[in-house]
């Protein structure tokens, strides 16, 4: 049972009662013996209210403190002073003035407590209020079903994505995903988690966001299933007694030059679907999967037309315990046999590959990842070729200015002619011929290229006063919203992205 301290701290108004009742009853009891004066509870009390209870009920304890002396000393006691009245009722003033000044405090620092705590980013904060509640659980259940969540398909200019699935909704041990890269070009994965032959769901989320985190690096596909392969060796325990595989498909299409790279290890072909509806078997054989002790990555590089569609496709292993290999050919010579005839829409296009992969073997866990592809012309691709001098870098800015205008880009020319100067500089002094430099107008944005036959990365440093270089990448790293460097067999090219339309407001 409660303390009767407990109860009345639990309840203010209570509390208060006690209070005036009290007070009252020692000032009339003073003044009955002939004593007229103010005890020192009348201004402590606020004074405590306002460091224990919060501001509603220390305005409260305050002027009723206020109340209470102004009432006992100028009506239910005779004979009081002015002096002697003023003084009690100034107290009760400061007393309720100090009690504020406490509470201000208390805010205050319950205000730098909350600021202490991290706050999502702007993107986070915006998806967060205009998500409805329950789309939080939508998330999370379809992160471990391995789909794009609902709404959040990505629609990068490079390609037209679609996303189908045929299963009972249970989280599945394979995924899809599409992921935007640098100079307009996107990347797509297909993967599956087994552990002991069975599927393992667990690790899907884990290695999801590995292979995000890696494309931000702009490696090749075969270098990223390698370096996925080493976060799944991290992501088992060294005395697991389970063996865990992850077969995964990346493939970066450019629309640029309309070339598809693609790196297999373990997992099923993707399949091509012409705009006149020939469905093409991609030759890429599978290899090994992920977490063997040498997974061997395969890979190939195709050309697809404006409006071709790729097919990249996941399933569950079956029940019947079939090899992984036999069930892929079975999945792309079923396709092949029934001609997919071109649709208007891509959803259609989804829904009958689905059909399809699904003719054979009754009912499966599917997933059907269709990317319509689009190529960029010269309307929005300005590429030339300089020579490694440096009276080039002005050759270079003239370009840039005379395409900005073309492209009705003048108030975009001072930041890009900057961005592409230093860029040019540092490919000049510092890397080999040849270099080229390309500029890309895609969406919203504007990507400036520098491509030089060096393997050498530059790195953004801090450059000191007395520094004469090291401020080229810290000013492009200032101008632009992202940049980075991405390697090739001929050497490597260093890009930055910057919006235009900053600049306008």
């Amino acid at each position: 049972m409660a303390t009767p301290r407990l109860l009345l701290f639990r309840h203010p108004g209570a509390l208060l009662a006690v209070y005036l009742a009290a007070a009252c009853a020692l000032q009339l009891k003073a003044s009955a013996v002939g004593l007229v004066r103010w005890s020192d509870y009348s201004v402590l009390t606020p004074v405590m209210a306002a460091a224990l209870l919060p501001l509603r009920h220390t305005l409260v304890f305050g002027a009723s403190t206020l109340a209470t002396s102004v009432a006992i000393y100028g009506f239910a006691i005779p004979g009081v002073s002015e002096g002697g009245r003023t003084v009690v009722v100034t107290a009760a003033f400061l007393s309720l003035g100090m009690s504020l000044v406490i509470c201000r405090v208390r805010i205050r620092q319950k205000a730098r407590c909350a600021f202490a705590v991290p706050a999502p980013s702007g993107e986070e904060t915006g998806r967060i209020a205009s998500a409805p509640r329950q789309d939080a659980g939508g998330l999370c259940a379809s992160l471990l079903a391995g789909g794009p969540p609902p709404g959040r398909l990505p629609q990068p200019a490079a390609v037209e994505l679609a996303y189908g699935r045929a299963d009972d909704g249970r989280p599945q041990a394979h995924w899809l995903d599409a992921i935007p890269l640098s100079g307009a070009r996107v990347a797509l994965v297909a993967g599956r988690v087994t552990e002991d032959g069975e599927p393992a769901p667990t690790l899907v989320p884990e290695l999801r966001v590995a292979v995000r985190t890696l494309a931000d690096m702009d490696m090749r596909p075969d270098e990223t299933l390698i370096h996925l392969q080493d976060v799944l060796h991290r992501l088992q325990p060294d005395d697991a007694a389970h063996d865990v595989t992850a077969s995964c498909l990346y493939a970066i299409y450019d629309p640029v030059t309309a070339d598809c790279t693609l790196a297999c290890a373990g997992h099923p072909a993707p399949i091509v679907i012409s705009p006149e509806g020939v469905t093409i078997a991609v030759d890429l054989p599978p290899g090994t999967p992920l977490g063997r002790a040498r997974a061997h990555v395969t890979t190939a590089e195709i050309r697809l037309g404006r409006g071709s569609v790729l097919l990249l496709h996941t399933h569950s292993p079956k029940p019947t315990g079939s090899g992984t290999g036999a069930g892929t050919r079975t999945d792309e010579s079923t396709v092949r046999e029934r001609r997919i005839e071109p649709q208007s829409s891509l959803a259609a296009t989804c829904h009958t590959a689905l059909r399809a992969l699904a003719a054979e073997g009754g009912p499966r866990q599917l997933r059907v990842l269709a990317a319509r592809t689009r190529t960029l012309d010269t309307t929005t691709v300005a590429s030339w070729d300089l020579t490694a001098d440096p009276a080039a870098v002005s050759v270079a800015r003239e370009h840039v200015t005379a395409q900005l205008a073309a492209w009705g880009l003048d108030e975009a020319a001072p930041t890009t002619v900057l961005i592409v100067s230093e860029l040019v500089t540092n490919a000049i002094r510092h890397s080999q011929p040849p270099v080229r430099l390309r500029l890309i107008r895609c969406d919203t944005r504007l990507t400036c290229e520098v491509t030089d036959g060096s393997t050498t990365s530059p790195h953004l440093r801090r450059a000191r006063t007395l520094d004469e270089s090291g401020r080229g990448l810290f000013i492009v790293a200032q101008l632009t919203c992202r940049w980075g460097t991405r390697h090739h067999p001929q050497g490597k090219t260093i890009w930055a992205e910057h919006i235009p339309q900053r600049e306008a407001t």
